[in-house]
């Protein structure tokens, strides 16, 4: 009876039990069946499309700005030699002094050549004479015409030696051959001076130049005659118009750099020789078939872009296509070869983006052109 009465007890427990176990399974079973379902959501075809936005390129006209720096120079400089050798016995002028055309520069002392003048005048007018009197003669026959000849000759060369004396006289006084200023005086009165010694130097200060180097891809697209603004540092930011008068028609080999003279005139107040300057200098090039430089991708094997295509099977599809670049103008690069104008490559979304890979063009209706983006 004892026994019974245990067993009786404890069958509620076990009904609970089962019905529990019973419940759980029927959540692990609909739990599965959700689980299955949101994978094959996940891996339905719409999902493995790739999202990516274009650009169209074509050929455009483009340019950038290039900055050239250097020290202004005078346009005119002139170096003085002496000709004659002598003793300076006056030299009036010093650095800065600002001298008029014609003004008298350099004095040497020529005392010595004044006699030699006078002795070539006296043997001129001597063989002047000499040949009067053989014509005199000739009628006569008293003399011949050998010796009226060689009388000629003699006052041809006397005439000749006092050119010769007195231009050596005139080359003691040395004048300025311009309006201009004195920026170097290397000799003191009293010095005695070789022949061809650089006693001073002139400028002309009313027009100055910029002499730069331009790394030797740009040199092509510069013009003589060209606009350029030109800045000097010590007058501030104010902005000079000058022009480019001289493209040299060489490349140095060493730095692969050409070099452009700059004109600045009339030369603004307070600039002077010597000033450091800037030059920015707008280059353009017409019919450069050119993308965002963001847009090329690297590799061991060389530069290349994703270019949107339609395959075999109507599908569009991200295209791998490597490039030869040309020069880069600020934000765009220039294409030599790989592409053509009207294709659409990839500007953004990247990341996962493989040759062959179906894309979706997100920006379908609102791609822009290559330099609208550049922008």
């Amino acid at each position: 009876m004892i026994i019974s009465k245990k067993h009786h007890h404890f069958l509620p427990i076990f009904s609970f039990i089962a019905l529990l176990f019973s419940a759980l399974l029927t959540s692990c079973d609909s739990f599965s069946s959700d689980s299955k379902s949101a994978a094959k959501k996940s891996f339905s075809p719409r999902s493995s499309v790739h999202r990516v936005d274009v650009i169209s390129i074509e050929n455009k006209p483009v340019s950038l700005k290039q900055t050239v720096s250097g020290t202004l120079e005078a346009v005119t400089r002139i170096r003085l030699y002496n000709e004659e050798s002598g003793r300076i016995i006056k030299l009036p002028y010093h650095e800065g002094d600002f001298v008029n055309k014609g003004s008298l520069l350099v004095q040497l002392d020529n005392e010595l050549l004044k006699t030699d003048v006078d002795k070539a005048k006296a043997s001129k007018e001597q063989a002047r004479v000499n040949l009067s009197r053989l014509k005199k003669l000739l009628p006569k026959q008293i003399s011949t015409e050998e010796e009226v000849a060689n009388a000629q000759t003699e006052l041809d060369l006397a005439i000749a030696e006092e050119k010769r004396q007195i231009t050596r006289l005139q080359r003691t006084s040395i004048e300025a051959p311009i309006d201009g200023l004195i920026t170097a005086r290397l000799y003191e009165p009293g010095d005695l001076l070789p022949q061809h010694t650089h006693i001073h130097t002139i400028v002309d200060p009313s027009s100055l130049r910029l002499r730069a180097s331009l790394a030797e891809r740009w040199m092509p697209l510069v013009k003589k005659g060209q606009t350029v603004s030109l800045r000097i540092d010590a007058l501030g930011d104010q902005q000079f118009d000058a022009k480019i008068i001289r493209i040299h028609p060489s490349i140095n080999t060493s730095t692969q750099k050409g070099v452009i003279e700059i004109l600045l005139s009339p030369v603004p107040q307070g600039a002077t020789i010597g000033q450091f300057a800037r030059a920015r200098i707008e280059l353009k090039a017409t019919d450069r078939l050119v993308v965002p430089a963001y847009t090329i991708q690297y590799e061991p094997e060389g530069s290349f872009i994703y270019r949107v295509i339609e395959n075999d099977k109507g599908e569009t599809v991200a295209e791998k296509v490597y490039l030869e670049q040309g020069q880069q103008f600020g934000a765009v690069t220039e294409i030599l070869e790989g592409l053509d104008a009207g294709d659409q490559v990839v500007s953004r979304g990247f990341l996962g983006l493989r040759d062959g890979k179906k894309v979706e063009i997100a920006n379908a209706n609102t791609a822009t052109d290559v330099n609208k983006s550049a922008n």
